[in-house]
């Protein structure tokens, strides 16, 4: 039976799970004491860090930063052995029922046929799209240096408001590096 639990600080076996699942798919990413200690910086968000079980085995997480203007899905992973089994939509779907119609948006890289991980950018943009997830066609950062593609989920938010709330999540990023926790 799939669950759904909120990620504590104090729940060590779950960090270090979330932790090593991150190993295995972000490999250059922040640890969860950098996330738990990340969501005591936004002011005016709230933080869903989510850990996602099946018949109480650990399966995946997400993370996923709230602010006015909508959501922005920060890390989303499964478990390689349980991908493509409907977890990740599960998750997904879980994070529409708390979001109600409230917009998520998230950035993924976009895919480049020249590039070594190629098929992994393509399984993760159909993936989103799959799911409702639609490509914005916002170059982000810039058209200059374009890292990420846009997509979003939900309604009611314009460009201005995107891209407010995708120049708050850098700023927190940025905040990991001025405090030397990335």
């Amino acid at each position: 039976m799939i669950k759904f639990r909120k990620v504590t600080e104090s729940d060590e076996q779950l960090n270090s799970q979330i932790e090593a699942l991150n190993r295995k798919v972000f490999p250059s990413t922040e640890t969860t004491a950098n996330l738990h200690f990340l969501a005591g910086l936004y002011k005016g968000a709230t933080v869903d860090f989510i850990a996602m079980e099946d018949d109480d085995v650990f399966v995946g997480y997400t993370y996923v930063i709230n602010f006015f203007q909508g959501s922005f899905i920060y890390y989303l992973a499964i478990e390689p052995e349980y991908q493509s089994k409907g977890y990740g939509t599960a998750l997904l779907k879980h994070l529409r029922e708390i979001q109600g119609n409230r917009p998520i948006a998230l950035t993924i890289f976009p895919p480049e046929p020249d590039d070594d991980d190629y098929e992994e950018c393509l399984r993760r943009k159909w993936f989103y799209v799959k799911n409702g997830y639609v490509d914005q066609k916002i170059p982000y950062p810039t058209e200059e240096f374009h890292q990420y593609d846009v997509y979003m989920s939900g309604f009611g938010i314009g460009y201005i408001e995107l891209m407010a709330m995708l120049y708050k999540v850098d700023m927190f990023i940025n905040s990991l590096i001025k405090y030397g926790r990335f």
